[in-house]
Protein backbone atom coordinates (compact mmCIF):
# COMPACT_ATOMS: atom_id res chain seq x y z
CA UNK A 1 0.00 0.00 0.00
CA UNK A 2 1.52 3.68 -1.07
CA UNK A 3 2.34 5.84 1.74
CA UNK A 4 -0.14 9.24 1.65
CA UNK A 5 2.37 11.84 0.41
CA UNK A 6 -0.40 14.32 -0.38
CA UNK A 7 -0.87 16.07 2.78
CA UNK A 8 -3.88 18.13 2.30
CA UNK A 9 -4.17 21.17 4.71
CA UNK A 10 -7.61 21.94 3.01
CA UNK A 11 -9.07 18.53 2.94
CA UNK A 12 -11.51 17.55 -0.42
CA UNK A 13 -14.30 16.77 1.19
CA UNK A 14 -14.66 20.70 2.25
CA UNK A 15 -12.92 21.97 -1.06
CA UNK A 16 -15.64 20.28 -2.73
CA UNK A 17 -18.32 22.24 -1.38
CA UNK A 18 -17.26 25.22 -4.15
CA UNK A 19 -17.11 22.07 -6.79
CA UNK A 20 -19.09 22.36 -9.73
CA UNK A 21 -20.76 19.87 -11.84
CA UNK A 22 -17.75 19.13 -13.43
CA UNK A 23 -16.27 18.21 -9.80
CA UNK A 24 -14.37 21.31 -10.08
CA UNK A 25 -13.47 24.25 -8.01
CA UNK A 26 -11.74 27.67 -9.33
CA UNK A 27 -8.33 28.72 -8.04
CA UNK A 28 -6.82 31.88 -7.72
CA UNK A 29 -3.50 32.55 -6.99
CA UNK A 30 -0.36 35.12 -8.23
CA UNK A 31 2.13 32.92 -10.10
CA UNK A 32 3.88 36.37 -11.21
CA UNK A 33 2.57 39.63 -11.04
CA UNK A 34 -1.65 38.93 -12.19
CA UNK A 35 -4.08 36.86 -10.37
CA UNK A 36 -5.09 33.90 -12.90
CA UNK A 37 -7.90 31.13 -11.90
CA UNK A 38 -8.00 28.03 -13.33
CA UNK A 39 -10.41 25.20 -12.75
CA UNK A 40 -8.94 22.34 -10.78
CA UNK A 41 -10.18 18.90 -8.61
CA UNK A 42 -10.28 19.57 -4.65
CA UNK A 43 -7.84 16.26 -4.42
CA UNK A 44 -5.47 18.11 -6.65
CA UNK A 45 -4.87 21.40 -4.20
CA UNK A 46 -4.71 22.27 -0.93
CA UNK A 47 -2.28 20.01 -0.19
CA UNK A 48 1.69 20.18 0.16
CA UNK A 49 3.66 16.86 -0.50
CA UNK A 50 5.08 15.56 3.08
CA UNK A 51 3.70 18.29 4.94
CA UNK A 52 3.76 16.66 8.13
CA UNK A 53 6.04 13.97 7.11
CA UNK A 54 8.35 13.03 9.85
CA UNK A 55 12.06 12.89 7.58
CA UNK A 56 14.59 10.38 8.67
CA UNK A 57 12.21 7.63 9.66
CA UNK A 58 11.68 4.44 8.63
CA UNK A 59 8.61 4.62 5.44
CA UNK A 60 6.04 3.04 7.46
CA UNK A 61 6.51 6.20 10.25
CA UNK A 62 7.39 8.83 7.83
CA UNK A 63 3.21 9.74 7.44
CA UNK A 64 1.47 8.86 10.40
CA UNK A 65 0.49 12.11 11.44
CA UNK A 66 -1.04 12.80 7.83
CA UNK A 67 -2.62 8.68 7.70
CA UNK A 68 -3.14 8.15 11.31
CA UNK A 69 -4.11 11.37 12.77
CA UNK A 70 -5.13 14.23 10.44
CA UNK A 71 -7.51 11.82 8.19
CA UNK A 72 -9.21 9.57 10.60
CA UNK A 73 -9.32 11.62 13.78
CA UNK A 74 -9.69 15.07 12.50
CA UNK A 75 -11.25 15.08 8.72
CA UNK A 76 -13.69 11.92 8.76
CA UNK A 77 -15.84 12.91 11.05
CA UNK A 78 -15.66 16.77 10.47
CA UNK A 79 -17.03 16.37 7.04
CA UNK A 80 -20.40 14.80 8.36
CA UNK A 81 -20.17 17.65 11.07
CA UNK A 82 -20.22 20.19 8.31
CA UNK A 83 -23.07 18.23 6.39
CA UNK A 84 -25.44 18.80 9.44
CA UNK A 85 -24.23 22.19 9.67
CA UNK A 86 -25.13 23.43 6.64
CA UNK A 87 -28.44 20.89 6.79
CA UNK A 88 -28.94 23.65 9.94
CA UNK A 89 -30.42 20.47 11.91
CA UNK A 90 -28.74 21.25 15.23
CA UNK A 91 -30.84 18.33 16.57
CA UNK A 92 -28.35 15.72 14.67
CA UNK A 93 -25.12 17.94 15.87
CA UNK A 94 -24.34 14.88 18.81
CA UNK A 95 -21.55 15.54 21.20
CA UNK A 96 -19.01 13.59 19.36
CA UNK A 97 -19.96 15.39 15.59
CA UNK A 98 -19.44 19.04 17.69
CA UNK A 99 -16.34 17.43 19.37
CA UNK A 100 -15.11 16.41 15.76
CA UNK A 101 -16.12 20.19 14.39
CA UNK A 102 -14.13 21.63 17.42
CA UNK A 103 -11.00 19.51 16.63
CA UNK A 104 -11.67 20.52 12.83
CA UNK A 105 -11.45 24.29 13.55
CA UNK A 106 -7.73 23.90 15.86
CA UNK A 107 -6.64 21.89 12.93
CA UNK A 108 -7.24 24.81 10.36
CA UNK A 109 -5.74 27.36 12.46
CA UNK A 110 -1.98 25.13 12.72
CA UNK A 111 -2.25 22.74 9.51
CA UNK A 112 -1.48 25.15 6.85
CA UNK A 113 2.25 25.25 5.31
CA UNK A 114 3.20 29.19 6.64
CA UNK A 115 2.02 27.64 10.42
CA UNK A 116 3.69 24.77 10.06
CA UNK A 117 6.67 25.93 9.28
CA UNK A 118 6.67 28.06 12.15
CA UNK A 119 5.71 25.86 14.52
CA UNK A 120 8.84 23.34 13.36
CA UNK A 121 10.95 26.76 13.85
CA UNK A 122 9.67 27.57 17.24
CA UNK A 123 9.75 23.60 18.78
CA UNK A 124 13.42 23.59 17.58
CA UNK A 125 14.52 26.32 18.85
CA UNK A 126 12.62 25.34 22.42
CA UNK A 127 14.14 22.16 22.35
CA UNK A 128 17.22 23.19 21.65
CA UNK A 129 17.29 25.06 24.85
CA UNK A 130 15.67 22.90 27.03
CA UNK A 131 18.47 20.41 25.89
CA UNK A 132 21.11 23.25 27.23
CA UNK A 133 18.98 23.03 30.89
CA UNK A 134 20.32 21.81 34.03
CA UNK A 135 23.42 20.63 31.96
CA UNK A 136 25.07 18.80 35.73
CA UNK A 137 22.43 16.21 35.02
CA UNK A 138 23.98 15.12 31.45
CA UNK A 139 27.73 15.77 33.08
CA UNK A 140 26.89 13.40 35.27
CA UNK A 141 25.78 10.85 32.42
CA UNK A 142 28.35 11.91 30.15
CA UNK A 143 31.35 9.68 29.25
CA UNK A 144 34.63 10.41 28.11
CA UNK A 145 34.07 10.33 24.72
CA UNK A 146 30.58 11.83 24.62
CA UNK A 147 30.37 15.50 23.42
CA UNK A 148 30.01 18.47 25.92
CA UNK A 149 26.41 19.20 26.05
CA UNK A 150 23.29 17.04 25.55
CA UNK A 151 22.43 19.33 22.51
CA UNK A 152 25.58 18.60 20.87
CA UNK A 153 25.07 14.72 21.95
CA UNK A 154 21.60 14.70 19.85
CA UNK A 155 22.63 16.48 17.37
CA UNK A 156 25.16 13.80 16.38
CA UNK A 157 23.21 10.87 17.29
CA UNK A 158 19.81 11.53 16.80
CA UNK A 159 19.01 14.90 14.47
CA UNK A 160 15.52 13.64 13.60
CA UNK A 161 14.17 14.40 17.02
CA UNK A 162 15.14 18.57 16.40
CA UNK A 163 13.93 18.40 12.57
CA UNK A 164 10.53 16.59 13.75
CA UNK A 165 9.95 17.77 17.20
CA UNK A 166 7.50 20.63 15.85
CA UNK A 167 5.37 18.65 13.88
CA UNK A 168 4.85 15.63 15.92
CA UNK A 169 3.46 18.63 18.55
CA UNK A 170 0.77 19.01 15.92
CA UNK A 171 -1.67 16.40 17.23
CA UNK A 172 -1.25 17.41 20.81
CA UNK A 173 -1.91 21.19 19.74
CA UNK A 174 -5.14 20.35 17.52
CA UNK A 175 -6.27 18.35 20.49
CA UNK A 176 -5.30 20.99 23.53
CA UNK A 177 -8.17 20.29 25.74
CA UNK A 178 -8.58 23.75 27.35
CA UNK A 179 -8.90 25.26 24.04
CA UNK A 180 -11.24 22.56 22.92
CA UNK A 181 -13.62 23.20 25.87
CA UNK A 182 -13.71 26.63 25.02
CA UNK A 183 -14.27 25.98 21.63
CA UNK A 184 -17.27 24.12 22.50
CA UNK A 185 -18.92 25.92 24.96
CA UNK A 186 -19.49 28.66 22.57
CA UNK A 187 -22.63 29.79 20.49
CA UNK A 188 -22.64 28.22 17.09
CA UNK A 189 -24.19 29.64 14.04
CA UNK A 190 -25.05 28.40 10.39
CA UNK A 191 -25.95 31.42 8.34
CA UNK A 192 -27.13 31.14 4.95
CA UNK A 193 -25.96 34.16 1.44
CA UNK A 194 -28.72 34.51 -0.67
CA UNK A 195 -28.29 34.10 -4.26
CA UNK A 196 -28.87 37.70 -4.67
CA UNK A 197 -25.30 38.60 -2.96
CA UNK A 198 -22.14 37.49 -4.15
CA UNK A 199 -21.00 34.09 -2.97
CA UNK A 200 -18.61 33.18 -0.76
CA UNK A 201 -15.07 32.59 -1.57
CA UNK A 202 -12.57 30.27 0.90
CA UNK A 203 -8.67 30.56 0.84
CA UNK A 204 -5.86 28.15 2.05
CA UNK A 205 -6.39 30.32 5.30
CA UNK A 206 -10.15 29.79 5.56
CA UNK A 207 -10.63 30.66 9.29
CA UNK A 208 -11.37 34.21 10.65
CA UNK A 209 -10.65 34.05 14.39
CA UNK A 210 -10.68 37.57 16.22
CA UNK A 211 -9.28 37.66 19.69
CA UNK A 212 -8.04 34.50 21.65
CA UNK A 213 -10.90 31.62 22.53
CA UNK A 214 -10.76 32.91 25.61
CA UNK A 215 -11.47 36.59 25.22
CA UNK A 216 -15.19 37.38 25.78
CA UNK A 217 -14.97 39.17 22.70
CA UNK A 218 -13.97 36.04 20.27
CA UNK A 219 -15.32 35.92 17.39
CA UNK A 220 -15.10 32.49 14.69
CA UNK A 221 -15.91 32.71 11.03
CA UNK A 222 -15.82 30.24 8.31
CA UNK A 223 -17.13 29.84 5.12
CA UNK A 224 -19.22 26.16 4.66
CA UNK A 225 -19.42 26.79 1.00
CA UNK A 226 -20.61 29.25 -1.95
CA UNK A 227 -23.59 30.10 0.45
CA UNK A 228 -23.05 29.22 3.99
CA UNK A 229 -20.99 30.69 6.47
CA UNK A 230 -20.03 29.19 10.30
CA UNK A 231 -20.01 31.36 13.47
CA UNK A 232 -18.87 30.84 16.52
CA UNK A 233 -19.31 33.38 19.54
CA UNK A 234 -18.90 33.48 23.28
CA UNK A 235 -22.72 35.07 24.16
CA UNK A 236 -25.35 35.68 21.13
CA UNK A 237 -24.69 39.86 21.63
CA UNK A 238 -21.41 39.41 20.00
CA UNK A 239 -22.87 37.56 16.92
CA UNK A 240 -25.78 39.87 17.00
CA UNK A 241 -23.70 42.87 17.15
CA UNK A 242 -21.99 41.96 14.04
CA UNK A 243 -25.18 40.53 12.24
CA UNK A 244 -26.82 43.93 12.43
CA UNK A 245 -25.02 45.11 9.78
CA UNK A 246 -26.78 43.21 7.21
CA UNK A 247 -25.33 39.63 5.98
CA UNK A 248 -24.30 41.58 2.39
CA UNK A 249 -21.50 43.93 4.46
CA UNK A 250 -20.60 40.61 6.52
CA UNK A 251 -20.01 38.20 3.36
CA UNK A 252 -18.44 41.12 1.53
CA UNK A 253 -16.05 41.77 4.69
CA UNK A 254 -15.55 38.18 5.14
CA UNK A 255 -14.55 37.14 1.86
CA UNK A 256 -11.98 40.57 1.83
CA UNK A 257 -10.58 39.02 5.11
CA UNK A 258 -9.88 35.61 3.89
CA UNK A 259 -8.44 36.73 0.53
CA UNK A 260 -6.22 39.36 2.50
CA UNK A 261 -4.69 36.96 5.13
CA UNK A 262 -4.59 33.95 1.97
CA UNK A 263 -1.01 32.80 2.55
CA UNK A 264 -1.05 31.62 -1.46
CA UNK A 265 -4.55 30.43 -3.38
CA UNK A 266 -8.17 31.50 -2.93
CA UNK A 267 -11.02 29.31 -4.52
CA UNK A 268 -14.27 29.83 -5.43
CA UNK A 269 -17.01 28.37 -7.45
CA UNK A 270 -16.47 30.17 -10.54
CA UNK A 271 -13.87 32.91 -12.03
CA UNK A 272 -15.72 35.81 -11.40
CA UNK A 273 -14.59 37.00 -9.01
CA UNK A 274 -11.34 37.84 -10.40
CA UNK A 275 -10.93 41.84 -10.25
CA UNK A 276 -12.18 41.11 -6.71
CA UNK A 277 -9.15 38.69 -5.54
CA UNK A 278 -6.69 41.04 -7.95
CA UNK A 279 -7.20 43.99 -5.83
CA UNK A 280 -6.30 42.00 -2.33
CA UNK A 281 -4.25 38.67 -2.73
CA UNK A 282 -1.07 39.89 -1.35
CA UNK A 283 1.76 39.75 -3.67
Amino acid sequence: MSEPDKHHYLPVFYLSQWAGADGKIVRYHRPHECVVAHPIAPKNTGYEPGLYRLDGYASEQRNVIEKDFMAPVVDDLAAQALRVLIEREQAKLTTELRQAWTRFLMSLHVRHPGRVEQITQQAAVGLRQSLLDNPEEYEALRKAHDPPTLLEWVEQNAPVILDNFGKQLLPDIITHQPTGDALIRMRWWTVGVTQAMPDLLTSDRPLYLSHGVADARCFIALPLSPRFIFFATRDEDTFHRVMAQGIAPVTKSLNELLVTQAQKYVYAAHDRHLRFVENRLPT
